[in-house]
């Protein structure tokens, strides 16, 4: 009984201080006017990350990398969705990371382990596309390859094979040319809702899309010894590349642009 009270208290407490994490990054970035004191935040929650021997901190960063790329994606989505004055987006926000930290991040199954590495490439091409289209597009390339490499590596990591290294760099390779090519053809999309205008870029749906049918093969895979059964990747592969085509040839006009 009395274990059953301290795990309890211990999950009562994790709960706690991860939603204040969510809190208090957002309620910095406001208050500051700046995304970077909600960013080192989010890095300072990492500590334990380098709280072992140096020789392990590059093995903790890279398990580590979809958890940072999510944290630090929606803090800078907080900052560019306006400081001056509090509105919807900055709640929404909020919500999310703390569902990240407290539902999403424990979980360790195979289709939880996607949708981990979903929400670092989608909310991570958001920022690269939004918040670093202003400068070199090298900076961009280089967020893309590192996104594309945690998000596939913290996948790949839940399979038996461990020679994964020439799948993760092709990963972020692909991503970062994608990257380069809409940073070249930045389009978004503006929608009105909760009362503000919300602009989603063409680079995060279309690396959603992608990551959509890899995953569908990689989950077919490990279902079946290894094999990828065509009858589990055939509708997803159309639908995303029908949509990408659509997105790009009808819904890419001029009055779209950033």
């Amino acid at each position: 009984m009395l274990r059953k009270g301290r795990n309890a208290l211990s999950s009562f407490a994790h709960v706690s201080l991860n939603i204040a994490l969510a809190l208090a990054s957002t309620a910095l970035t406001l208050i500051s006017g700046n995304w970077i004191f909600g960013v080192l935040l989010v890095i300072l929650s990492k500590w334990r990350v380098i709280a072992v021997r140096p020789r392990y901190w590059w093995v903790n960063i890279k398990a580590n990398l979809v958890d940072f790329i999510v944290g630090t994606s929606l803090v800078f989505m907080v900052y560019l969705a306006g400081t001056d004055t509090i509105n919807a987006w900055h709640y929404i926000l909020t919500a999310i990371y703390a569902l990240w930290l407290v539902v999403i991040k424990p979980q360790t199954s195979a289709l939880f382990t996607c949708i981990q590495a979903a929400c670092a490439i989608f909310f991570g091409s958001f920022v690269v596309a939004v918040g670093l289209a202003q400068f070199n597009p090298v900076f961009c390339g280089i967020a893309s390859f590192v996104i594309g490499y945690g998000s596939s590596r913290h996948v790949l990591m839940q399979g038996d094979d461990r020679d994964f290294t020439l799948t993760t760099f092709i990963s972020g390779m692909l991503l970062t040319e994608m990257s380069w090519i809409f940073y070249h053809w930045s389009i978004v999309y503006r929608i009105n809702m909760f009362g503000t205008s919300v602009a989603i870029p063409q680079l995060p749906i279309a690396a959603i899309l992608i990551f959509l049918f890899a995953s569908k093969g990689y989950l077919s895979a490990l279902k079946h010894d290894g094999k990828i059964r065509a009858d589990a990747i055939v509708l997803p592969v159309i639908f995303s590349v029908s949509l990408i085509l659509v997105m790009i040839f009808l819904f890419s006009k001029a009055n779209f642009d950033v």
